[in-house]
């Protein structure tokens, strides 16, 4: 088996990949049973190291053609060669990592698929996203597959399709999104959409959970000090690995700061609201008929 990079990098997924592959499964035609897309992305680090690392951050539907008899499969090359430039108009750091497809197992079309994105990728080592997106057990399962070259030397080769670890992470505005829906998903009764809260809003529920923990993690300490709870070791390492991390500030300095970033979240607000507000009144006037 030949040694292939990407089984040693530390690949990353971003949430809103598998919320727009969802939305495109749910869009399908009729007479589709799967769909096909290209994954996009950055890559950090030097390829063959350790500390190389690929975040799957973006992609987009690619149509296509399916033939289940001989195994063919037909791309829309000139939509995916649109919608690529596309992309690369607006996040022009993203690049071709890959592709993605919904089932519950490779297709038989994955050797004709990475034959054509190993021409796409600039190193030649696509990645394939597999996503069951059936939602059976009310779980979506998604598996990474990285394409290695086996075979006896001087040969016949071939290609085995294996499984490479994934790791989900999100950003900061991702993040209010998800606490959003799993607030909406554990309330009982009919669910229903919620709208996001506004910033201050979010910053004064922000700063109740932390107090919650905070809370939570003195009573804890407490208990042990007290001798009412067995100390744990892997719980003291990490609530000093935790404290040793955070800045020493005093609490005037603290004020101060947190004060000059509540106004500039204020005056980030007020602008918003004032360019949105005017739109609006440019969008009355020019609809309004003439005298």
């Amino acid at each position: 088996m030949l040694c292939n990079f990407n089984l040693q990098a530390k690949v990353v997924l971003q949430p809103l990949v598998l919320f727009q592959i969802i939305d495109s499964y749910d869009r399908r035609p009729k007479d589709a049973t799967q769909i096909i897309g290209t994954l996009l992305g950055r890559s950090y680090g030097r390829e063959g190291h350790r500390n190389y690392e690929i975040t799957i951050t973006n992609c987009f539907t690619v149509l296509h053609k399916e033939h289940p008899d001989s195994a063919r499969i037909d791309l829309d090359l000139g939509y995916a060669n649109d919608m690529l430039e596309l992309n690369q108009l607006t996040y022009p750091q993203e690049k071709v990592l890959g592709w993605f497809s919904t089932g519950k197992s490779v297709s038989r079309s994955a050797l004709l698929l990475h034959d054509y994105y190993s021409r796409e990728c600039s190193d030649g080592q696509p990645l394939h996203l597999l996503v069951d997106a059936t939602l059976k057990g009310q779980r979506l399962s998604t598996r990474l597959y990285c394409a290695v070259e086996m075979g006896v030397p001087g040969g016949t080769k071939g290609l085995m399709f294996s499984l490479l670890p994934l790791e989900m992470a999100s950003d900061s505005p991702e993040m209010v999104a998800l606490r959003l829906m799993q607030k909406q998903n554990l309330q009982p009764g009919p669910k229903q959409v919620g709208r996001i809260l506004p910033e201050l809003v979010q910053v004064v529920e922000a700063t109740r959970e932390l107090q919650l923990r905070l809370d939570l993690v003195l009573r804890y300490i407490n208990d042990v000090l007290a001798r009412k709870r067995r100390p744990d070791n892997v719980v003291g390492r990490a609530l000093h690995d935790t404290l040793t991390s955070v800045p020493l500030v005093d609490a005037d300095n603290f004020k101060l700061m947190f004060s000059a970033s509540v106004r500039d979240m204020l005056m980030a607000i007020t602008l918003s609201t004032m360019i949105k507000t005017e739109l609006q009144i440019s969008e009355k006037l020019f609809g309004m008929p003439e005298p």
